[in-house]
């Protein structure tokens, strides 16, 4: 009889483990259905879902981010947030782009940003904070937001397809290229899509639809909640190189933003990215386009030095050394090549002490201040260069700079 009460406890156990593994994918499926920018999904993964064919958003999208959302440098170390963070509105407009408000609705840009995976689209950036929107008030050129997610890059056969939803095409681009990546000899813009580009941009869609999952993301929050390092071991700090300030806030990096300074260029590989920069620019010129190169470095190689000593303080020098040898490749190539490391390494050590840093401590993007110090030197150059270009009798902005 105690044989047959248990074998009947255990098939019930087992029916039970069956119905809550049901009801939680049901409950997990619907959730997937529904708007998750309202079930504590960041804004950019929201945004990235049911995206288009060529574009990297949804279409005519708009989120809201409250106050205090903490960096992405902070959750992924699974560290209580120190920096407050303002609100920030994420828009895209009908092709699928992030929305520069100061782009009138349908009017012909001046100016297109391409590149710059989430620095120019403006991940932790209010639309009015991206380096387009800055850009066109500084400047008074329309400008247009063609960043895209890193998963997603910017092909040829994009490129085309967003050209031809313009009036016309641009008369400036400026391609951005973020100090992390490098290219191998053989990469080079593709005007057509392979097989491979193919079933990439099917694990794509399944992948933005499948990450965003509330269930899950509560799940992971909740297991967070409890490795803090008191009651389970945090297992995500290896996950962030945290130092201090002179004033002992902190400042996370994440393992890309030290992978130059970790893993030294040669001359080979910067030759290899200079190749392909080349490449996109010789591309764009053959659509009717000026094209300017805006080198952006990572925040490691900027306040590495006053961070580190020694042998690794060597390294983030080589560093800095080896991204300024690939502006001078470029400018030896004929490229107009502006160099955001210089503006930014002039008032290190002065912000480094202040903490009034132009870049966010716990996440590993620019914040408002760093955006504008790059579209002022981008304005200056860009605005310098069609004054000289107008009085060699060359065509002129459709709008003129301020």
């Amino acid at each position: 009889m105690a044989e047959g009460s248990l074998g009947e406890r255990q098939w019930r156990l087992s029916r039970l483990a069956v119905a809550v593994l049901g009801l939680w994918l049901a409950v997990d499926l619907g959730l997937r259905l529904m708007p998750v920018e309202r079930l504590g999904v960041s804004p950019n993964t929201a945004a990235q879902r049911l995206a288009g064919r060529h574009s990297p958003f949804r279409s005519s999208f708009s989120v809201y981010a409250p106050e205090g959302t903490p960096g992405e440098n902070a959750v992924r170390g699974n560290l209580p947030s120190t920096e407050g963070r303002r609100p920030l509105r994420f828009s895209t407009d009908a092709l699928g782009y992030r929305l520069n408000p100061e782009l009138p609705s349908g009017a012909a840009p001046d100016v297109l940003f391409i590149g710059g995976d989430s620095f120019i689209y403006g991940a932790n950036l209010s639309d009015e904070e991206t380096l387009p929107a800055v850009f066109t008030r500084v400047s008074g050129l329309l400008s247009y937001n063609a960043g895209r997610p890193n998963a997603a890059p910017m092909m040829l056969y994009d490129l085309d397809w967003l050209l031809k939803h313009f009036p016309r095409v641009p008369q400036t681009a400026v391609l951005v290229h973020l100090e992390h990546h490098r290219y191998n000899a053989t990469d080079r813009p593709r005007s057509t899509p392979g097989v491979w580009d193919e079933l990439r941009l099917a694990r794509r869609a399944l992948s933005e639809w499948w990450t965003a999952s509330p269930l899950s993301n509560a799940t992971r929050r909740l297991f967070r909640h409890f490795a803090d390092g008191k009651l389970l071991p945090n297992s995500y700090l290896q996950q962030v190189s945290a130092y201090s300030l002179p004033d002992r806030r902190p400042i996370l990096f994440r393992d890309y933003e030290t992978h130059p300074a970790r893993v030294p260029q040669s001359g080979d590989q910067i030759l290899a990215t200079a190749d392909n920069i080349l490449a996109w620019t010789r591309a764009l010129q053959g659509r009717g386009m000026e094209v300017y190169v805006l080198l952006l470095p990572t925040r490691f190689t900027v306040y590495g030095p006053w961070l580190v000593d020694g042998e690794a303080r060597a390294r983030v020098i080589r560093a800095a050394e080896s991204f300024n040898q690939l502006a001078a490749e470029l400018e030896g190539r004929g490229i107009r090549t502006i160099n955001g490391l210089g503006v930014f390494q002039e008032t290190a050590h002065e912000d480094l002490l202040s903490g009034d840093l132009p870049f966010y401590r716990e996440d590993n993007h620019w914040n408002s201040r760093g955006v504008e110090r790059i579209a002022r030197l981008l304005a200056d150059s860009v605005c310098q260069s069609a004054a000289v270009a107008a009085r060699a009798g060359y065509r002129k902005l459709s709008q003129p700079c301020r």
